[in-house]
């Protein structure tokens, strides 16, 4: 069976991909903004799939649920722009500002189409800033109850599930509450949410600390007697500067400050310029408000390509080449982590496939009882 699955604030289509991945959802209908944002989602989509595009660009708060979206999806999916909410910026208006308020209108969706499931997604000052919490996501939880969902709400960290970024979201699922009773009178589970391969990572590990610029070592020793898992480092993915060369989009903007040359491998904390260590985890993918990631070992920003690695997108995604690189960057820093998506989507099949299980039971169990009852009227009546 494939669900019907209704994107909002669409972007580049992680999350979108994380689920029609799983070949249990299909875009049914999404809106993006920004046109090129929109163009790219399309564009890997048709590569992909081969079917016509179905990203439109619009501005959300125009779209009227009765005329604008299609009918028969199952869920809605999407993570309004969080930079009213962001930690990093310092002028954040939360729910009143402009990007703030399109919270509620992911709400006002879910009110007027009742899907049968829904998966939100926005930073974790949403849930960490007290601020963003009382005005915003509780309210949004308190809401979401009311119009009779079920409703799960966690922070993932990518870094948990095998990725190599340091990357916090908050993740809000809900089920109408029909689908939760049923599987539980059944015997089925309800939703849970993915299994972490990696209990509090940051701290579990002995990370190397900074280095030279520079720094020469046997890569090869290194990784067999490296004492972190290797999968959460940034050479697991951008390490093999002969398998970049192969891949579409592995272009970057060109060095332009004497710091390009200077900034230890590793030193991550300063606000700009941040140099990457090849035998860590990457620090959160935000690539823009002059905030600039280096490569571990080279004079240069990461690249397109590098970045898509780090957000655990796979190589057949691509960016057509005048997509402007900026935005490029943009798109990249705003998605959801791919391989995360694709964890949550199987989730939730897993839930809706169960349903689907319980309602053929019920059906059989009705069935039975009725053929019964019908056997003993007539065995009665030719008594």
């Amino acid at each position: 069976m494939t669900y019907p699955v209704i994107s909002l604030f669409s972007g580049a289509g992680f999350l979108d991909l994380g689920f029609t991945e799983t070949r249990a959802f299909s875009i049914l209908w999404g809106t993006e903004l920004i046109e090129d944002f929109a163009r790219s989602n399309n564009y890997n989509m048709r590569q992909r799939y081969g079917h016509l595009d179905r990203i439109i660009t619009a501005d959300v708060t125009q779209i009227d649920p009765a005329n604008d979206i299609p009918k028969g999806a199952v869920g809605i999916i999407g993570g309004p722009p969080c930079q009213d909410y962001s930690i990093g910026n310092a002028r954040g208006t939360g729910v009143e500002g402009d990007r703030g308020k399109l919270v509620w209108d992911f709400l006002d969706k879910i009110e007027k189409l009742q899907p049968d499931f829904f998966l939100f997604e926005n930073v974790e000052a949403l849930y960490k800033t007290k601020k963003h919490r009382t005005q915003a996501l509780n309210p949004l939880i308190d809401k979401f109850n009311e119009l009779g969902y079920e409703v799960q709400f966690n922070v993932l960290n990518t870094l948990d599930y095998g990725i190599p970024q340091d990357r916090s979201r908050v993740f809000i699922v809900g089920f109408r509450q029909y689908i939760p009773t049923t599987l539980r009178q059944r015997g089925y589970e309800t939703f849970k949410w993915p299994t972490p391969i990696y209990e509090d990572p940051k701290r579990t590990f002995p990370w190397p600390d900074k280095w030279e610029i520079g720094t020469l070592i046997d890569e090869r020793d290194y990784i067999d007697n490296l004492e972190v898992p290797y999968e959460l480092t940034t050479h697991s993915v951008i390490g093999n500067e002969f398998e970049l060369n192969a891949l579409p989009n592995h272009i970057s903007f060109n060095p332009y400050s004497q710091r390009f040359f200077s900034v230890p491998e590793g030193d991550v904390k300063r606000k700009s310029f941040k140099r990457l260590h090849r035998f860590r985890f990457s620090p959160t993918v935000a690539y823009g408000n002059n905030e600039v990631h280096l490569h571990p070992t080279l004079p240069r920003r990461l690249t397109v390509r590098e970045s898509l690695r780090l957000q655990s997108v796979p190589d057949w995604y691509h960016f057509e080449d005048d997509i402007p690189l900026v935005k490029m960057f943009k798109m990249i820093s705003n998605g959801v982590a791919f391989k995360l998506a694709n964890l949550l989507a199987e989730e939730i099949k897993t839930v809706l496939d169960n349903y689907q299980l319980a309602i053929e039971e019920r059906r059989e169990t009705i069935k039975i009882i009725n053929d019964n009852i019908n056997k003993d009227f007539k065995q009665k009546q030719f008594a």
